[in-house]
């Protein structure tokens, strides 16, 4: 499925991101849900309506161009070990000051065929299905080069078919270990005096699980008990144990979610306090939409 990006709404919708900016009142936007990074904005045209990730200010065009090289690299890898990934399209505005301004557009799916709701409205069966084959993709996918961020909300079920949404962040690596992702432009949302502290304190503990199924798994199943889906832990536990060398346990899927939400919780206050900075002390408008507090 091709769709071309209709480029004078996506002009309106940036517009009116950065009127929200200013004013601080984003209820003219149509969020259709938050990221701990970015968030995903509805846009409604003639030609349907489409899911629209904001990414992170690029400094300058080289910058935006090898995020860009980058995300068809992934998107291609992905398609090679057999993933179904949403088609995804890229579109990008320039300021004068030569900073871009990007969007990842997708289709708008049904949103009850989110895996993430379906695990509440179907049954046992349904969800062992599923599992088996989220399964599947996880281990004919990951490996020490190519990682997924593979919890249950990033992917949709389409008759019977796992597609997959989120590769905004496209986790790759070099031969020598190293994130190809440009991921000091993901941190530009922390203030600035703390940015490569917090990049070098966290940035493994949040890319390393990517890399290998185990640590996908393991992020899955603890994102359960944010999902409110911790009763499924017990029986995807059993499913997952049966084709992992090293078991996981209940106990360390719920110590592991406990740091987790820690760590993004730490992550959200700093942005926030930033936010209060720029508004009441800098007097200027704050360049990112932050989500609403999450429940964890």
């Amino acid at each position: 499925m091709t769709f071309t990006v209709p480029h004078t709404a996506l002009e309106q919708l940036e517009s009116q991101v950065r009127q929200a900016l200013h004013t601080t009142d984003d209820s003219a936007l149509d969020v259709l849900g938050y990221g701990e990074i970015t968030l995903v904005l509805r846009l409604r045209t003639e030609a349907g309506s489409f899911a629209c990730k904001r990414l992170p200010a690029f400094s300058d065009p080289a910058r935006f161009e090898s995020y860009r090289r980058s995300l068809d690299e992934y998107l291609r890898r992905l398609a090679e070990r057999g993933l179904t990934v949403a088609p995804t399209e890229v579109w990008h505005t320039r300021a004068p000051s030569g900073r871009v301004t990007a969007y990842c557009v997708q289709r708008e799916l049904p949103s009850e065929r989110l895996c993430s709701r379906l695990l509440h409205t179907e049954d046992d069966v349904w969800a062992k299905n599923f599992f088996a084959r989220f399964l599947d993709r996880v281990h004919a996918t990951v490996h020490h080069g190519l990682g997924l961020d593979a919890q249950a909300s990033n992917w949709i079920d389409m008759d019977g078919e796992l597609t997959y949404l989120d590769v905004t962040t496209p986790l790759m690596r070099d031969t020598r270990g190293r994130e190809r992702l440009d991921v000091r432009l993901f941190f530009t949302s922390l203030p600035w005096v703390l940015r490569d502290a917090v990049r070098l304190s966290m940035a493994t503990s949040i890319f390393d699980k990517f890399y290998e199924p185990r640590g996908v798994l393991l992020d899955f199943l603890g994102n359960l008990h944010k999902e409110r889906l911790d009763s499924l832990v017990p029986a995807f536990l059993e499913q997952a144990n049966a084709r992992l060398a090293q078991p996981l346990t209940a106990e360390e899927v719920a110590a592991y979610y406990r740091g987790d939400a820690r760590m993004w919780e730490l992550i959200q206050r700093l942005r926030a306090a930033d936010r209060l900075w720029h508004r009441k002390v800098r007097r200027r408008p704050y360049p990112f939409l932050l989500p609403p507090p999450v429940a964890r």
